[in-house]
């Protein structure tokens, strides 16, 4: 296996198009790395860089110390998965994975090994002798990743290849993915604009925005340390909500205060905000992290909106500045819409916003 650097990529698509803008990145040996973001973003577009069916316009990719930047996809030594499978109606689940190791004119010895190895790996042994039609879009999708497997790459690409399967299938395959990567130990891309997904089977995510890199970080470091709003925005289900915010100062204890509330800070966040500099500030509160409490313990109070069970908890909504919060909270007590609830933040985890910038406080402008 190898690493992959890429070093100030660029692509262009015309003269006003800038789709992947100064790119640095290093894919570390083995590592199961998520590019993720929005549609446009460039995800999509610096993955296909990788695998040679995009031009650089500037930049240089090295797979290893070998460069790669100009090399056509045959030579690369990648294997790549798209999101419509593209496995061959045509030929048998046996053929369909077989064909790219006849092309390196291997022995039908060499090959048959290798195609019942990597099936039984990705658990479709069973599956051989059947054609594509006759097979669920979850079993396409395990006969694409298993045909990318059989050649041995150095590094395995992934182009949203769960986005066709359905909500309960595209959970299950998450994990056979991670179980899979696990036994073959590929340097593996994948690209999604599923936030949860990206969660759920990164070493390590990338979240991009506009052809750059926003913040990139473990899933925990991601979602507890987000390098700005939109970062916070982004990460997480339901996403962050914001609130503006005014720092002062009372009977020495800094607070901030909102026209609906007033929050006497920690001495943590306190510290945190000391060197701050500026008046005003937006609080970032995950939906987890809004707490139900007793009327006397509430930071403010408020009629719920809306309540979405979902079975292990309960999402609760209310109104807020002409904004809709919401909560994550336990099933019980259950609350129905039009309750009085009273509510506070858990001031271990909150998040911290320049308003101008959207930075995170404690973080340099640069993210």
């Amino acid at each position: 296996m190898a690493e992959v650097y890429l070093n100030h990529l660029t692509k262009r698509f015309g003269k006003n198009v800038v789709a992947v803008n100064d790119l640095n990145l290093q894919v570390h040996d083995r590592e199961f790395l998520v590019l993720l973001g929005p549609s446009g973003c460039g995800k999509t577009t610096t993955m296909r860089m990788i695998a040679g069916l995009e031009e650089v316009t500037e930049g240089t990719i090295f797979l290893g110390d070998r460069e790669i930047t100009d090399l056509p996809p045959r030579k690369r030594n990648v294997s790549m998965v798209f999101q419509n499978y593209a496995v061959w109606p045509h030929m048998t689940v046996y053929d369909n994975i077989a064909y790219p190791l006849r092309l390196k004119k291997m022995s039908k010895q060499e090959i048959d090994k290798i195609v019942k190895d990597v099936a039984e790996m990705t658990s479709i042994g069973e599956l051989l002798d059947r054609y594509p039609t006759q097979l669920s879009g979850g079993q396409q999708q395990r006969v694409a990743v298993t045909r990318a497997i059989a050649v041995y790459p150095e590094v395995f690409l992934m182009d949203e290849p769960l986005s066709n399967l359905d909500a309960k299938l595209r959970v299950a395959m998450r994990t056979e993915l991670k179980a899979i990567h696990a036994k073959t130990e590929a340097t593996t891309i994948f690209v999604t604009h599923d936030q949860s997904e990206a969660m759920s089977v990164a070493d390590r995510i990338v979240i991009m925005r506009e052809g750059e890199i926003e913040q990139m970080g473990t899933p925990e470091e991601v979602y507890d340390n987000s390098a700005n709003m939109f970062v916070a925005d982004f990460i997480g289900t339901p996403p962050t909500n914001f609130f503006d915010g005014e720092i002062r100062r009372a009977n020495g204890t800094l607070h901030v205060v909102n026209p609906r509330f007033d929050m006497a800070l920690s001495p943590e966040n306190a510290a945190l905000l000391q060197a701050y500099g500026k008046r005003d500030l937006v609080i970032g509160v995950r939906p987890e992290n809004i707490l139900l409490v007793d009327e006397a313990d509430a930071l403010l109070s408020t009629d719920v909106l809306v309540v979405e069970p979902q079975g292990s908890h309960q999402v609760i909504s209310f109104e807020f500045a002409n904004k809709i919060v919401k909560i994550v909270a336990p099933t019980h007590p259950p609350v129905s819409a039009g309750d009085r609830i009273h509510i506070d933040f858990n001031q271990r985890s909150l998040h911290f916003f320049d308003p101008q910038t959207t930075q995170a406080i404690d973080r340099p402008e640069s993210g």
